[in-house]
């Protein structure tokens, strides 16, 4: 999955990639802008981190040509009043001024990092301005990726779902379970089909920058058989019994109940009341005449 992610073959038009201290991504992220460079006639890289510039430095000297740098490192905050860029600028009016952007060329983002604009700006403004550069009549030209790189362990889980929810692709890094690798991350990826796929990868990154020996990692699940346990019989050690036995049975069949007649008492009364009416019941298969539960046909 992340092979063809980075690769273009697998679609992806947000990609968020999450690292840490512990685990970095900075090394991911420069695997997609050399392949974004190989995809697209122009590659635009929004610099926020000043550990930025060892990303672009691994750009081989014929590719770079592709690349429009826009550095928001001298006055992010906009502290000087300057009219360079910062957090408060248009960012895909200011992409569109230094590129050139038609509906014919094919052009690609990255961003490094997007932890800036989510530490200094508000969540849903955030998701606004990806969502808007991701958007090819927004941009006015084929937007094929953004890629962006996010510290999570700087941010709250909640701000964090907010910017999953925007983006089709979020890699997060993942600590490796595997001595014959160095790198592990845990994909979600949301299909143009609506599938979502969550798959856990180990991996190496090339001295030239491309992902390889990937792994996938599956959870192993015991299939040992389980014994059966023995049932315990909640009524073996009461002192009363809770069934009858067949004699039982027998004798409480026997018995007349009195308010049931027989053919006798019917024919009994009735020639004694002369001139009155009465009521009598006789009751038949359907009816359930249970003493130890008068109560058992009502739904109480």
């Amino acid at each position: 999955m992340l092979g063809d992610l980075v690769k273009g073959r697998e679609k992806s038009t947000l990609t968020l990639i999450e690292d840490s201290v512990e685990e970095p991504g900075r090394g991911l992220l420069s695997c997609f802008l050399l392949s974004l460079c190989q995809r697209v006639d122009e590659v635009h890289v929004l610099t926020f981190d000043p550990k930025s510039q060892s990303m672009l430095d691994v750009v081989p000297a014929g590719t770079n040509t592709k690349i429009v740098h826009h550095n928001c490192q001298h006055d992010m905050l906009n502290w000087k009043e300057s009219s360079e860029l910062c957090l408060d600028s248009d960012l895909a009016k200011v992409i569109k001024a230094k590129g050139n952007l038609n509906r014919d060329r094919k052009v690609a983002l990255v961003i490094d990092s997007l932890s800036a604009l989510l530490l200094f700006r508000p969540v849903p403004y955030t998701c606004q301005t990806l969502h808007k550069l991701s958007d090819s009549d927004a941009m006015g030209a084929s937007v094929e990726q953004v890629v962006a790189l996010v510290h999570h362990d700087l941010h709250d889980n909640s701000s964090l779902t907010l910017v999953e929810h925007t983006v089709s692709t979020v890699i997060r890094t993942w600590p490796t379970q595997s001595p014959g690798h160095e790198f592990c991350c845990n994909t979600l990826h949301k299909k143009i089909s609506g599938k979502i796929v969550r798959i856990k990868e180990h991996f190496n990154i090339s001295d030239q920058f491309e992902i390889e020996n990937i792994t996938e990692l599956k959870t192993v699940i015991d299939s040992t058989p389980q014994q059966p346990t023995s049932q315990v019989d909640p009524a073996a050690n009461l002192t009363f019994n809770l069934s009858l036995t067949d004699q039982e049975k027998k004798a409480r069949s026997q018995v007349k109940l009195p308010y049931t007649y027989d053919q006798k008492r019917i024919e009994a009364t009735l020639n004694k009341s002369v001139g009155e009416g009465k009521i009598f019941y006789q009751p038949d298969e359907a009816d359930d005449f249970d003493e130890e539960d008068p109560d058992d046909d009502l739904d109480v």
